[in-house]
């Protein structure tokens, strides 16, 4: 289901959709939003990812000096 927007931007960005290949502003408009909505959740996966890997490289640290703690005691 679509639904209608009414929408006022600057002359510059008019002129750069118009500029685009498609039949109507409708549809440029369209796959431009589309595409930033891909490249949003791509950022936002990155970001998780990212997050994941501090956390995993975190627990590494951690064991690690426990390990280096429980060696030393040992000794």
């Amino acid at each position: 289901m679509k639904g209608k927007l009414s929408a006022t931007v600057e002359e510059p960005l008019l002129e750069f959709l118009d500029s685009l290949p498609g039949k109507t502003r409708s549809e440029k408009l369209e796959r431009i939003l589309k595409k930033f909505r891909e490249l949003e959740e791509e950022r936002l996966l990155r970001h998780q990812l990212s997050a994941a890997r501090e956390d995993d490289e975190e627990a590494e640290r951690e064991a690690w000096e426990q390990t280096v703690s429980e060696a030393m005691w040992k000794e």
